[in-house]
């Protein structure tokens, strides 16, 4: 079990938005580190799963909001995003990523721009923070 802080920042022509929360999940290290918690924003759930790699990272979420992005530093992927009944590609600028890991937990940070369709969406970051839970 570990402890997990999370902070979004949602920057758009007309506003900065600023998501914060706390929460446990679990770190399952294999052949890669996973970070897998349960988000609730609005009473909406959603599962979420962080596969650090070397060098980049997936986020996957599945609930009403589903999608899959990959980052990597300074590239731009092509990635699957679902809402209700409607799937999209959007893509994907990683302007930064830092990942520190170590025994106890680790610290993630990505900044980055979302395109949809030739339209810039704004700007997001999205940085945890997760230790091991002390028993």
């Amino acid at each position: 079990m570990i402890d997990i802080q999370v902070k979004q920042t949602v920057t758009t022509d007309e506003k900065t938005e600023v998501f914060e929360f706390n929460t446990t999940g679990e770190c399952m290290k294999k052949r890669h580190t996973y970070i897998i918690y349960e988000e609730v924003l609005e009473d909406i759930k959603t599962q979420v799963r962080v596969k650090v790699e070397d060098g980049q990272i997936r986020i996957h979420r599945k609930g009403a909001l589903s999608l899959d992005f990959l980052f990597v530093p300074y590239e731009t992927t092509q990635n699957m995003y679902h809402m209700a009944n409607q799937k999209t590609v959007m893509d994907i600028t990683t302007n930064q990523l830092h990942i520190e890991q170590n025994e106890q937990g680790g610290h993630i940070y990505i900044q980055y721009h979302i395109n949809n369709n030739g339209a810039n969406l704004g700007s997001y970051s999205y940085e945890i923070t997760y230790k091991e839970r002390m028993e």
